[in-house]
């Protein structure tokens, strides 16, 4: 490539002292010139010694930047990053991941060679923060079309593929000045509008194959229910404050395995027929979350994964479910985030 274009990478951070050492580290070691290329850390307030790490690396090393975030929400961090970004080119990155060398060109290069797409982005492999059961098999289910449906940028691809979202992202800068920035009264979901924002204005998607990345999602068993409650919950309850449908069918599939599973159990004490139709979705569900535990159990060699992946599939299924019900009728809150 020649004339690279300067790039920004834009990172929201808020209490990440535990992760944002390696993450920099990983950023740092990336293969982009070093004279185009600069790390906004856009930090809500930190109180945890997050604050002091990124001021010693901006000391060691002046493309990295620790920016004021007085809001602490991740749109706002986004906003005032692209706001202040002298690139070209704005790439968002996301603290608990893991960058390999070729991230920021892979991204760059997909833009440069691909000038039909708005935003690109890579594969992301999710790896459990710790070496037990439950923490590998929540990493797993969020890997797999069993858990998460067709997330291409999840479950992977074998070749560059337009689609409706992907991780993180790399856009031009043009693009926020024709379409606008992130929805600041979304504290998540903000990406699913930017990008159903961005396709309704005629935009394009891609996500590449060769361009990878390792993130680290919650281990904890009640961090994850919490999280995943959330992920239920916020396209249905941001399509409710945009005022238009922002996510895909993947987001309805729980919530209609769950009005369907109640609606069959509770008319199975007055219909037979309502009985054997629920009892049957029931076991199909079952033999199909056994089957692929113990698929995956075995490609990863890992007896004691039989029975977490049951558990982290499930729980997946039935909490975003829920949460997508709540997303639906839960009240309209006042002010900006909800």
């Amino acid at each position: 490539m020649t004339a690279l274009p300067f790039v920004t990478a834009v990172i929201p951070c808020r209490n990440e002292a535990a992760f944002v050492g390696p993450f920099l580290e990983s950023v740092l070691a990336n293969d982009y010139p070093t004279d185009r290329l600069e790390l906004l850390v856009v930090d809500g307030q930190s109180d945890d010694g997050t604050r002091e790490i990124v001021r010693r690396y901006s000391e060691k090393c002046p493309r990295v930047r620790l920016v004021d975030n007085p809001q602490r929400t991740k749109p706002s961090a986004l906003n005032t990053g692209i706001r202040r970004a002298r690139g070209e080119v704005i790439v968002r990155l996301d603290v608990h991941a893991h960058y390999p060398r070729s991230y920021i060109s892979g991204c760059v290069r997909g833009l440069l060679d691909h000038p039909d797409a708005d935003n690109v982005g890579g594969v992301m492999t999710s790896r459990a923060r710790t070496d037990r059961p439950l923490g590998r098999a929540i990493a797993l289910c969020l890997g797999s079309a069993f858990g998460v449906g067709n997330a291409r940028f999840r479950v992977g691809t074998t070749r560059p593929r337009w689609v409706d979202t992907v991780f993180g992202g790399c856009y031009r800068r043009e693009l926020f000045e024709r379409i606008g920035l992130f929805d600041e009264t979304l504290i998540r979901a903000q990406d699913r509008e930017f990008n159903q924002r961005l396709r309704a204005a005629g935009g394009r998607i891609l996500l590449l194959p060769d361009v990878e990345c390792t993130y680290y999602p919650r281990s904890a068993f009640r961090d994850h229910c919490s999280w995943i409650f959330e992920a239920g919950y916020w396209p249905y309850y941001a399509s409710r404050l945009a005022d238009r449908w922002i996510g895909s069918w993947r987001n309805v599939v729980p919530a209609g395995f769950v009005v369907t599973s109640a609606v069959g159990a509770a008319s199975a004490f007055v219909s037979p027929l309502a009985g054997r139709f629920t009892a049957a979705v029931g076991t199909a569900y079952g033999l199909a979350l056994l089957g692929v535990s113990a698929r995956l159990a075995r490609r990863h060699r890992d007896a004691r994964l039989l029975l977490a992946l049951p558990v982290a599939f499930a729980t997946t299924h039935l909490l975003y479910g829920v949460g997508s019900l709540w997303g639906i009728v839960a009240p309209r809150r006042h002010g900006a985030a909800g």
